[in-house]
């Protein structure tokens, strides 16, 4: 019970980090400034329909290269760890540019 309240509160502080790191980017191109509602949905927008997809085929490319490839377990999830955190840096970027 104690690990399920620190992993929420963990995840509540990253979200909190996340938005002030948006804010603080925006802050520096000299953008229009929003209001906090607005950063805070912007970022939770990312993690759900960015990250979630990208951490999806990446676990899908795992199992693969694991089971129907007969790539070892370790080397597999290495290659899966590595194209997702590229893949989600590259998108991380470019969502950034953006705003």
């Amino acid at each position: 019970m104690l690990s399920i309240l620190a992993d929420l509160c963990i995840g509540i502080f990253e979200f909190m980090l996340d938005v002030l790191l948006l804010r603080g980017l925006r802050r520096k191109r000299d953008s229009r400034r929003r209001s906090l509602a607005e950063d805070a949905v912007e970022v939770a927008r990312f993690e759900w329909l960015t990250l979630a997809p990208i951490a999806l085929a990446c676990t899908g490319l795992m199992l693969v290269l694991a089971f129907a490839a007969g790539v070892p377990v370790g080397w597999s999830v290495g290659m899966g760890i590595t194209v997702g955190a590229i893949w989600g840096a590259w998108r991380y970027a470019q969502w950034v540019r953006e705003q």
